[in-house]
């Protein structure tokens, strides 16, 4: 199962340790503000939503304020397609919409009139691996982004093409501009663990785009800001991620100069001239503070903002609309659910909230002017996702480190039953769902059948597998790749179930030495349940699905299965993962394989007419009804654990509307 540890967005770095096992669904009734919303002087608001790291679900949503409409997949609706990877950062500039996609590694440029995307910018280093972009600010005719590899690129706005590059400091985690400067924040982020945080921000001269200088501010800084009075605001974040001192540190531009620490504890913060307006969460007691400073003063002027009860669970982000004054929280729950957004005005009274807006929404842009885009009104269907799968006929994984959890879709006390509802549920919203270690599957179906159109691809299946390029080990690709065995069968009989034959799709490892057919694995229940799940298989060999840190529910092995032993049989894929010094690489078969190359990429595809029979005769199909995907390989791969082929959904690219 890949991590969602190693390149985490802003305030997964503070809660990776609370987010494991949480309930997908929101516990309690939320209320929700009725009737028409408006907001003086805003058309219209934008909200970017990260979505999950290493899942390709990050989403835009746009709300009208003419028509009192909000459209969650707003970029998706408009380009038939998703943002990308994580999607960490926004900002609308001159009639243009900038998202910075930091596992994409891309900023998505869109044309603010007509939601259309004009072009994807890939932010790389010159070998072609990932600069992991972060933020993104503008001066004049140019956009800086920082990047966690270390770097600030520059972006001509009229090319749209990367014509420059500085150093800053270790992974930067925001940047902005005061006082004809660049500050970045360098947080060091991403090797705390072993080396310690960054404590500086770097000072970068606009019109030479050279650094100057390096202002200690503190251990782990992160968000960035312009303050009042040529002043730059910074929270510093501690040593520990999860513990962590946190800080608003005040520098002041003309000096560059650390000028004030303030002793309010921040996590986040948004300015509105001399207001500052924070908000501090204490992780061992899951409170959250709301406070209003004047930077002027330095005095804290409202110890609660908030007045009328209004509840959080999560804040995961705070904005001011630049128009009015009206503040707006962003609310992530679990972090693995949609998140809401709340608006209030500058008395801490709740004026309106957007339930369900997106998972995990971090950004907030404001306009002034309403877009021309051409989906008002709404269709009354998307008959689009009717192309999706719709159900999820069978679902078997395998032990792993997800076990009974919302991930492989699981909530206590859950039978078979109610978790094939569950998962077809995760399915038809394009959740992840993990399969386990080897032989784990999942059974899909469809709204029609996928035909088989010869030499054409078929249909795609979605998964998280990316590329970060670091490996040298092969001549393939490496990154994050779990790669699974895709089956297909047609409903010959006719009675809606996945009871006729089976047929493997013949993938480029197909009667290699990279591939052992017939091999067959036992897992057995652990005791205590908490240990690790000890397997056997059928080529004389044992090993264990190991327990880690970052995963510390009841059991790895499945607490609705009343047998104590678990077997499973089918085809196995030489190890794929390979540790380069210190970071396991998952390489890339070259096709063939579910959640093997990226959801952007040709080789996410499949054809019928790769379909073999139990022999490797090749099979003729007119059409299937059924498709299903098991983990092919079995290997532990340290840090990143076992490796386990995950699913968000699989698209017939026939869809017949």
């Amino acid at each position: 199962m890949k991590k969602y540890r190693l390149i985490l967005p802003y305030l997964y770095l503070l809660v990776t340790l609370l987010i494991q096992g949480c309930d997908d669904m929101h516990d309690y009734d939320l209320p929700t503000t009725g009737g028409i919303i408006g907001e003086e002087n805003t058309a219209e608001i934008y909200v970017l939503c990260e979505g999950l790291f290493n899942q390709n679900n990050s989403s835009l949503a746009r709300h009208s304020f003419s028509n009192n409409k909000t459209i969650n997949n707003y970029f998706q609706t408009l380009n038939h397609r998703g943002l990308g990877d994580t999607a960490n950062d926004m900002q609308l500039y001159n009639e243009r919409i900038y998202i910075v996609v930091n596992v994409s590694s891309q900023i998505e440029v869109i044309d603010f009139n007509t939601g259309l995307t004009i072009k994807q910018i890939p932010i790389l280093q010159d070998n072609g691996s990932s600069r992991q972009p972060r933020s993104i600010t503008f001066y004049g005719n140019k956009g800086y982004v920082c990047c966690f590899d270390g770097t600030i690129v520059r972006i001509d706005l009229e090319s749209l093409m990367i014509d420059g590059a500085v150093k800053a400091g270790r992974n930067p985690d925001g940047i902005c501009v005061q006082n004809g400067k660049l500050y970045v924040s360098n947080s060091g982020g991403l090797d705390i663990e072993t080396i310690g945080a960054d404590k500086t921000v770097s000072v970068i001269d606009i019109a030479s785009f050279e650094k100057m200088k390096d202002i200690t501010v503190g251990a782990n800084p992160g968000k960035i800001a312009a303050g009042w009075n040529e002043t730059v605001l910074v929270i510093t974040r501690g040593e520990d991620v999860k513990n962590g001192d946190y800080r608003l540190v005040e520098i002041d531009s003309n000096v560059d100069e650390v000028s004030h620490v303030f002793e309010e504890r921040a996590l986040n913060f948004a300015v509105n001239d001399e207001l500052i307006y924070l908000y501090d969460y204490q992780y061992s007691t899951q409170q959250t503070s709301y406070k209003v400073m004047n930077q002027r003063t330095r005095q804290v002027i409202n110890n609660n903002f908030i007045i009328d009860q209004t509840q959080i669970s999560t804040p995961y982000g705070i904005f001011v609309n630049p128009f009015n004054g009206n503040i707006y929280i962003t609310d992530a729950y679990t972090y693995n659910v949609k998140g809401d957004l709340l608006c209030f005005n500058p008395q801490g009274e709740l004026q309106y909230r957007l339930d369900n807006i997106g998972m995990n929404p971090n950004k907030i842009i404001f306009s002034e002017q309403a877009s021309q885009s051409q989906i008002d009104p709404l269709p009354e269907e998307d008959t689009t996702a009717n192309a999706f799968a719709n159900k999820v006929v069978e679902y078997r994984p395998a032990p792993g480190q997800y076990m009974n959890t919302t991930t492989m879709a699981y909530k206590e006390g859950f039978n078979e039953l109610q978790i094939l509802e569950y998962a077809t549920e995760r399915i038809q919203n394009k959740y992840l769902i993990s399969l386990g270690a080897f032989g784990g599957s999942i059974t899909l179906g469809f709204h029609q059948p996928i035909t088989n159109i010869i030499g054409a691809y078929d249909f795609k299946v979605y998964g998280n597998a990316s590329y970060n390029i670091y490996g040298t080990a092969t001549g393939f690709l490496g990154g994050s790749s779990e790669p699974g065995i895709v089956w297909v069968s047609k409903d010959e009989n006719g009675n809606g179930l996945p009871d006729d034959s089976w047929y493997e799709l013949a993938g480029s490892e197909y009667s290699t030495t990279n591939e052992t057919r017939g091999y067959e694995i036992t897992y057995y229940r652990p005791t205590p349940l908490n240990g690790d799940v000890i397997w056997k298989d059928n080529q004389g060999n044992e090993g264990a699905v190991y327990r880690n840190n970052y995963h510390t529910q009841s059991s790895y092995f499945p607490e609705w299965i009343k047998q104590d032993e678990l077997t499973f049989t089918g085809t196995r894929l030489k190890d794929n993962a390979i540790n380069e010094n210190g970071m396991w690489i998952g390489y890339c078969y070259e096709w063939g394989y579910a959640d093997n190359h990226p959801n952007s990429t040709e080789m996410s595809q499949f054809k019928i007419d790769w379909a073999i029979d139990g022999n490797g005769k090749k099979v003729e199909l007119d059409r299937i009804d059924f498709v299903r995907i098991t983990t092919a390989v079995n290997q532990y791969a340290g840090s990143m654990g076992e490796i386990s082929t995950e699913v968000m959904t699989v698209e017939n690219l026939h869809y017949n509307k």
